[in-house]
């Protein structure tokens, strides 16, 4: 299974918008440099479906929480997110990640969820963790990572 990084994007602030980046470098054990989540933990890093960030842009007359507080460090092409479980580990660049927690929890005060609709972060969404520090350019290869 393979994809490309289609963006990368780094939160600095709460309540700030991301800024867009052609390459970060992410760090074991923390996540992505200069991200104000990358604290360790199960959610060092958020990846998610570019497509799936596409059709929630084109439901902004849709509202739900997850547009304004899910902040996706790296989108990815091509790739099944869908199919990523906890465990698996994916390459990209020079690092090497793992996936902690595949499913996004909705929130209970969100529109969406409380009309029992999913939005398309739920299935297209997951969270990583970095067990090689590396760097990860736009555009570059995302696949799952065999040990050799």
């Amino acid at each position: 299974m393979k994809g490309r990084v289609e963006a990368l994007c780094v939160f600095r602030e709460k309540g700030k918008p991301g800024e867009r980046t052609e390459r970060a470098v992410f760090t074991k054990d923390l996540g992505m440099d200069g991200d104000r989540h990358a604290r360790g933990g199960p959610r060092q890093v958020t990846l998610c479906s570019a497509a799936a960030l596409r059709r929630i842009k084109e439901q902004e007359d849709r509202p739900g929480l997850c547009l304004k507080r899910y902040k996706a460090n790296l989108a990815v092409e091509g790739l099944d997110v869908k199919a990523l479980r906890p465990g698996m580990r994916l390459a990209a660049g020079t690092a090497v990640f793992e996936v902690s927690e595949r499913k996004k929890e909705c929130f209970p005060e969100c529109v969406l969820f409380q009309s029992g609709r999913e939005c398309g972060l739920a299935a297209g969404a997951v969270f990583l963790k970095v067990v090689s520090s590396g760097e990860v350019s736009e555009q570059a290869e995302m696949n799952i990572y065999e040990e050799e």
